[in-house]
């Protein structure tokens, strides 16, 4: 028969949501004690519970008081222990109300623990991070990628985050979902969800997209494979909106143009006064600044269109076509000036 810990804590999913604590008192397959309830909504409830460990644990909760303005009802719990030793299940109350639960032992006295559990207690959390490139997404992008990052998850709730009207907003994503507010675009995204994994430690991903600096993938858990399996996923599932050409010019400074500098600075030789030289360099990193400026204002690292469902080609490539028109521009610029000083030269 299974002895149970003394004393046990855990988190409320469901129609309610909360953390609980509740102690056991065993005799046999008899157990009881009392369940001290902490909803995110109601406050604090106290319940007794009387309850059998058989096939599965079963335990009958009565409400020990009311609560002013709270319809409390009875509820049952049914769960089993699994193989480390966390109590799991569901739980349903005669007002209609129901969920699941996640519990763990919580046993002050070590003599009383036991060893097997002890060893099973991770030694390390493992944490794998992937920067992200410049990205464009649409609904159907959005949508794909919150199903996508919940896969592997039972009971966490996807959240995001996002900026509109110069405010930071906060919603589950069931929520942001349904209903876009009118928002058209966003340069700021941020989803995350995370989960009970084992001896009160998280799983948890995080995907932000911002509109300057580094966009990344963060994912945590005490299973590496799992973290470094749902990483990889996660960018390849990226990788297909990402705009090549817009994340090199970010990474690295100048691509084609900074091929082009090279070969202006290898042709300076031919303008023969040297302050003629100095006005091409200056005109040339001006030039060059005001390219980045550009980019920076015009093509954000991150941008999410929210009222296209399916973009057309255009709609996907006009960020790489626009960054191209504007290096052309800055070369053929560059050039000009180039030409210009080298006739006044001779």
């Amino acid at each position: 028969m299974e002895k149970l810990a003394n004393r046990w804590a855990g988190r409320l999913y469901g129609t309610n949501t909360g953390n609980f604590f509740f102690d056991v008192s065993q005799d046999g397959n008899k157990i009881s004690g009392k369940i001290r309830i902490m909803d995110s909504v109601m406050g604090v409830s106290v319940y007794t519970y009387v309850g059998t460990i058989d096939d599965e644990i079963q335990m009958e909760c009565t409400p020990i008081e009311e609560i002013e303005g709270v319809v409390q009802g009875s509820v049952t719990v049914k769960g089993h222990l699994n193989s480390k030793g966390n109590f799991r299940g569901d739980w349903v109350s005669t007002i209609g109300t129901g969920g699941t639960f996640d519990a763990f032992p919580h046993d002050i006295s070590k003599t009383e623990q036991d060893s097997s559990t002890s060893e099973s207690v991770p030694e390390q959390i493992h944490n794998k991070r992937i920067v992200i490139g410049s990205i464009r997404l649409f609904n159907e992008d959005v949508r794909q990628l919150v199903d996508f990052i919940k896969r592997d998850f039972t009971e966490g709730k996807a959240i995001i985050t996002y900026n509109i009207r110069g405010s930071e907003v906060t919603k589950y994503a069931s929520d942001f979902l349904e209903n876009f507010e009118g928002t058209e675009e966003l340069n700021y995204l941020k989803i995350v969800i995370q989960e009970p994994e084992a001896h009160g430690i998280n799983r948890v991903v995080v995907v932000e997209l911002v509109a300057s600096g580094e966009s990344a993938i963060r994912v945590s858990g005490i299973n590496e494979s799992w973290v470094l399996g749902k990483a990889e996923a996660i960018d390849q599932l990226l990788k297909p909106k990402q705009n090549f050409l817009i994340t090199t010019y970010r990474k690295y400074g100048l691509n084609l143009n900074g091929a082009l500098f090279i070969a202006m600075l290898i042709a300076i030789p031919e303008i023969a006064k040297w302050y003629e030289r100095a006005a091409f360099i200056a005109v040339v990193f001006a030039l060059l600044n005001i390219l980045l400026f550009i980019h920076s204002k015009f093509i954000p690292n991150t941008a999410i269109y929210l009222q296209k469902i399916k973009p057309s080609f255009i709609e996907r490539a006009w960020p790489s076509i626009l960054s191209w028109v504007i290096a052309a521009s800055s070369s053929l610029a560059a050039a000009y000036v180039f030409s210009l000083l080298k006739a006044t030269g001779t």
